[in-house]
């Protein structure tokens, strides 16, 4: 989504900054894409299984990437996205189930290694696109990263035709192939409070994730009076701190008994970072920053309680899938709204309050979170009373 908004037209973006922040569209096609792969994505994954599934997923990104390079129109390169979020938007859902399946010991030691995988992938683009087309042309911008995915899906293909394999000779043998068990039923989804305790902080860093990538550099050229440069900077600051956080917050989340402590911490770190927006934001507007990115804590965490809090590969994916529908769906929905908010009002005043108030729903994940229960165990109770 960066690198799409920094090769288009300069004259459309000052055209969009100039009908009002609210126009700007990409973080909500983006959350949106990566909330439809999240509902289709299981179901796929139990008709393909996990791995051609993720497989199947690097191959879409390996497209989007390539068509957005050819892309001779404006249409054109907005297909090539559509089908690099989507597969973006598999992989997301899916990772967590095959760290369950394949290092069901080492959870948040592989959650940590892939987060800091993801958050090296959001911070590097932006500093390298604009040398690597003045290098050779933009087209070599947008292509250079099918080259990584390439790389990235080798290992994905011998575990691919290894599963497949084994499915077949399942099928062929006296067993059969085992049937999967009935997918949970949403009510009884619902039903389930660990479920509700990792969604709640994923959708709080989700919102606060779309709203800094989307409204920080208006936000803080118009509050604490920094040139657009130093707004670049700024924004790009939060992509590196992540780094640290994907590499802490899952194993956290593996060695402490309830990620309680994590809870709190992220609230503090965004409660101090938006009140000082909203109050001072001139004052230390590089330590207020600092803080938002430090929030981003829950995150990488929850990315591990997916497959922590599950049993089996199965449900890591169903409790994926239906956290990340529900977190990127109104996530993709803030930037647009707490834009609109700041264009009727005139200031950012109401919006950033907004934000204040939404850091603090992080506290109440911490009593569903704080016996270590399984999200399988609940669902299975929910459907014994049931019957």
């Amino acid at each position: 989504m960066t690198d799409w908004a920094r090769f288009l037209p300069l004259s459309n973006r000052d055209r969009a900054d100039d009908a009002g922040v609210s126009r700007d569209r990409s973080p909500a096609v983006a959350g949106l894409l990566t909330a439809i792969a999240a509902v289709l994505d299981a179901r796929l994954a139990r008709r393909l299984q996990l791995e051609p599934t993720l497989l199947l997923a690097m191959v879409a990104m390996i497209v989007g990437h390539l068509v957005r390079a050819a892309a001779i129109d404006y249409s054109m390169l907005l297909v090539g996205t559509l089908v690099l979020l989507l597969g973006a938007g598999f992989g997301n859902v899916l990772l967590p189930a095959a760290v369950k399946k394949i290092t069901p010991n080492r959870i948040g030691a592989m959650t940590a290694a892939y987060a800091m995988i993801m958050s090296i992938g959001a911070a590097v683009p932006p500093l390298v696109a604009v040398p690597l087309a003045e290098l050779g042309d933009w087209r070599l911008s947008l292509a250079v990263w099918a080259a990584f995915v390439a790389v990235a899906a080798l290992p994905w293909i011998a575990l691919a035709v290894r599963a497949v394999r084994a499915r077949r000779a399942a099928i062929a043998s006296d067993e059969g192939m085992p049937v999967p068990g009935p997918r949970p039923r949403r009510a009884a989804l619902l039903r389930s409070p660990t479920l509700w305790g990792i969604g709640i902080p994923f959708t709080v860093s989700s919102i606060s994730a779309y709203a800094g990538y989307a409204l920080l550099p208006p936000l803080l050229r118009e509050t604490a009076g920094v040139g657009e440069a130093e707004a670049g900077a700024l924004l790009a600051l939060l992509g590196f701190l992540g780094l640290p956080l994907a590499a802490l917050g899952p194993v956290l989340a593996a060695r402490l008994r309830t990620p309680t402590p994590l809870l709190v911490a992220s609230t503090a770190l965004f409660g101090t970072a938006y009140a000082g927006l909203l109050l001072a934001p001139q004052a230390a507007t590089l330590l207020w920053m600092i803080a938002l990115g430090l929030g981003y804590i829950t995150f990488p965490m929850c990315l591990a309680l997916f497959a922590l809090r599950s049993r089996t590969p199965a449900m890591a994916s169903t409790v994926s899938g239906a956290v990340q529908t529900v977190g990127y769906s109104v996530a993709a929905l803030a930037p647009l709204l707490l834009g609109a908010l700041r264009d009727g009002t005139g200031s950012w005043s109401a919006a950033i309050a907004v934000l204040l108030a939404l850091s603090f729903a992080n506290l109440l994940a911490v009593p569903l979170l704080a016996r270590k229960g399984f999200v399988d165990d609940e669902l299975a109770s929910v459907e014994e009373l049931v019957r």
